[in-house]
């Protein structure tokens, strides 16, 4: 699944601004993701990969290509574990 029209139509529907870092070739993003290496990680299985969607404010991850209900529950802050975000009491509606 291609991510780039899925953040696209997400950002639309929700009216944000997704951020997004090439890290391949540019070393100032890649101390960026560094940054979140830990969270990424273990949303990856263990070492950080892209695609990759991180919650800051949460320190929530999802790694890979995910559809745009997985991607929505980490920016509404759901709990995060094995690359999988269930929705919790604390959540924003």
């Amino acid at each position: 699944m291609a991510m780039k029209p899925v953040v696209a139509q997400l950002e639309k529907d929700l009216d944000i601004e997704i951020q997004k870092l090439e890290v391949w070739n540019n070393a100032k993003n890649q101390e960026v993701m560094k940054k979140y290496e830990d969270i990424i990680g273990e949303a990856c299985g263990g070492m950080a990969g892209v695609p990759s969607f991180v919650n800051t404010e949460t320190k929530q991850a999802l790694c890979g290509a995910h559809d745009p209900a997985d991607l929505k529950l980490l920016i509404d802050g759901a709990d995060c574990k094995d690359n999988v975000c269930k929705p919790h009491s604390k959540m924003k509606k």
